[in-house]
């Protein structure tokens, strides 16, 4: 712990943001963690609750063009996008487009790999110092695809993994019958990735990061923030609540909503909402020790403490647009045909927005302009893998210390350039 007592307000109480608090109450900050939501209730809800260091490859790459209307068009398929939204959804999917060439992905592995190589040992330290290691599961994920084809071609991404030192490796049908009985694949085939893990429950795990945070004397504000303002002597945070909060320094950590509060200290960042839904089965009638992902109808299977987790798809829309509960439900008919003997007791339903940038790379950074401000948003799918690395950077960095490795590809200010 540090002699040194900084003054710190932390916005966004998801696994980053609760990992962030955690992180700077450690080190001897005095710490408070605000937002609407209870730890770990929003974004960081519903997610698949895999730890998922080999999941580098962007979500933009060469051909993804090609897929797209055969995905939009099928009413099973894995996205959709909100025609309504199209307008204003147009300048980040230009973006997006953009960044998908050869180098772009090379570039956005390279980057993500950066961080991965950290996650598994850095999330074992967090829950190992909070008592909570009982709520990890180190299984590894088995990959399906429906056809070989569908496999061959994403070979390539696989072989990018091998170039990064990554191991896979093929499952035989009496494999996979042995590891997963319950799994009926077909004609298909399966892979298997060891380093990946999951935890029993992903709002368990960032309430039990936020909780021991205010175990050691961190503070806890429920409320919404509305304005945020930064000067040489300091930071100051209004809320809806009529609250005035006085610090040395901000942690801007509130996933899509991070670019509303950036826009007051006069930056814009392209961080789009993806929405991901789930169907929570408390009954499923079946058992899984395994996360499942299916790499044809990309979505995840994760047995979970409350039961059976299917979730996935990715939509495109307004923040504040309703949500569309059939994504939920087109999740269980996939379950259905992975899972013959599946029931559907207990069902509940969720959608959570995932804080995306263009090129599938978070943003981890003190702020261009303001040396009182750092930013930690825009993980997309891996707030989860990545929230106890990127608070350990956070913390590092309001410390004046080396965060560990070379942070340009996550400037706040990258988006700027082009």
């Amino acid at each position: 712990m540090s002699d040194w007592n900084p003054r710190c307000v932390v916005v966004g109480a998801g696994t980053v943001g609760a990992s962030c608090a955690w992180h700077l109450k450690r080190r001897g900050a005095q710490v408070t963690l605000i937002d609407s939501e209870l730890p770990g209730m929003s974004t960081s809800y519903g997610n698949a609750g895999c730890i998922s260091p080999s999941h580098v490859i962007p979500f933009s790459y060469p051909g993804v063009g090609w897929k797209v209307p055969g995905w939009l068009f099928d009413p099973l398929g894995p996205l959709k996008i909100r025609w309504q939204d199209l307008p204003r959804l147009v300048p980040w999917l230009w973006r997006f487009w953009r960044s998908g060439t050869a180098a772009g992905v090379m570039r956005a592995a390279r980057a993500q790999k950066a961080l991965m190589d950290r996650v598994v040992t850095d999330f074992d330290q967090v829950l190992s110092a909070i008592g909570a290691s009982d709520m990890r599961r180190a299984m590894g994920v088995i990959v399906v695809y429906d056809r070989r084809e569908h496999f061959e071609a994403e070979r390539w991404q696989f072989e990018l993994l091998e170039q990064l030192d990554f191991e896979w490796e093929y499952l035989s049908p009496a494999e996979l019958r042995i590891m997963v009985p319950a799994l009926d694949v077909g004609t298909g085939m399966a892979i298997y990735l060891p380093d990946w893990q999951h935890v029993l429950s992903p709002a368990g795990v960032t309430a039990r990061i936020a909780e021991a945070c205010f175990g050691a004397g961190g503070e806890w504000l429920q409320d919404r923030v509305r304005s945020v303002r930064a000067t040489e002597q300091g930071v100051t945070v209004g809320t809806e609540g009529g609250r005035e909060l006085r610090a040395e320094y901000l942690v801007i950590a509130a996933g899509v909503w991070s670019n509303a509060l950036a826009r007051q200290l006069d930056y814009t960042v392209p961080v789009n909402p993806k929405r991901g839904y789930h169907s929570m089965i408390a009954q499923p009638g079946v058992e899984l020790d395994y996360p499942i992902e299916s790499g044809s109808r990309r979505f995840v299977m994760t047995p979970m403490a409350e039961g059976l987790r299917l979730a996935g798809t990715a939509e495109f829309a307004a923040l504040d647009a309703p949500p569309d509960y059939r994504r939920a439900r087109v999740l269980r008919e996939h379950a259905q045909r992975y899972l013959p003997g599946i029931r559907f007791e207990g069902v509940t339903e969720w959608m959570g927005q995932r804080p995306m940038t263009p090129d599938s790379i978070p943003i981890i950074s003190g702020s261009p302009g303001h040396r009182n401000v750092f930013y930690a948003f825009g993980h997309g799918h891996y707030g989860l893998t990545q929230g106890p690395t990127t608070g350990d950077i956070i913390t590092r960095l309001v410390f004046g210390e080396e965060p560990g490795l070379d942070l340009s590809p996550y400037r706040f200010d990258r988006f700027h350039k082009s």
